[in-house]
């Protein structure tokens, strides 16, 4: 499951809840105005369908990226509006004892804001593949990172790959990795049978890993080639690698070079 942007950036969580929150104000007023509710009415009403629309909008964020079809996309849409309007409802059903003339008059509101609100939290998923600069753009890191662990020329490279889990280690054989992904000062092994958590850099790895089988197709993913299944065109250059496993990374367009090189494309 590829990482939640919200979960990986305290930034993105700031961000969103007070958007959150400035979503609910703004649905609160329009309600109370034009929805023709007494104004605890509309806090309370508003509270449930943002809050409906905002833990649709956060599970949606692992599934991001993945989903192709206009269609699928539409119908999960029309699906989030009509669980955010449901919700409403029967809020309003259980308060007002089955009065529903009022929220009738309101439906178009409701819908109107609530796709506008799905539109822009996809625009913010989509800002969030698409902003990261690739690993070549940032010569500092690369710089330390090289420093750091620059491999001697008579060294050879992994054929096995090691992680202590208290007091258990765990042997990973290179055929076993799927993909490596970054996490702050640590890399997360993603293989069939689970993940593993090592501390070291990616840039170790896209080193002592033999670069005919491991591709650093993005600054904070390499993966391995034998488990590529196909490379993805994915919006205006960017792409996409689903993996056998049906797992999708995003390459950037170094990576993409890159990759299309090793693999002789």
């Amino acid at each position: 499951m590829q990482t939640h942007p919200f979960i990986e950036s305290v930034i993105n969580r700031v961000v969103g809840i007070s958007l959150a929150v400035m979503a609910w104000m703004i649905y609160s007023w329009l309600l109370f105005c034009y929805g023709g509710e007494e104004m605890w009415m509309a806090c309370l009403d508003g509270l449930v369908s943002v809050g409906l629309l905002a833990v649709a909008g956060f599970l949606y964020g692992y599934i991001d990226g993945t989903i192709h079809a206009l269609q699928i996309q539409i119908a999960l849409a029309v699906l989030v509006q009509a669980i955010s309007l449901a919700g409403a409802f029967e809020l309003q059903v259980l308060l007002e004892q089955g009065s529903d003339g009022g929220f009738m008059d309101s439906v178009s509101l409701r819908l109107v804001f609530g796709v506008l609100c799905w539109i822009i939290l996809l625009q913010w998923y989509r800002m969030n593949r698409t902003d990261e600069p690739d690993f070549e753009e940032i010569p500092g890191i690369e710089a330390n990172e090289e420093q750091e662990d620059a491999v001697p020329v008579d060294e050879t490279f992994l054929d096995r790959v090691s992680v202590k889990d208290g007091s258990r280690i765990h042997i990973i054989h290179l055929e076993e990795l799927l993909y490596l992904q970054a996490g702050g000062d640590y890399v997360t092994l993603f293989t069939p049978d689970g993940q593993y958590v090592k501390e070291q850099t990616m840039k170790y790895f896209e080193t002592h890993l033999p670069p005919a089988l491991f591709v650093r197709i993005h600054r904070s993913c390499i993966v391995n080639t034998e488990q590529i299944l196909r490379v993805e065109l994915f919006g205006k250059e960017n792409y996409q690698v689903r993996l056998k496993s049906g797992v999708c990374l995003r390459a950037s367009n170094a990576g993409y070079k890159l990759l299309k090189e090793r693999l002789s494309l």
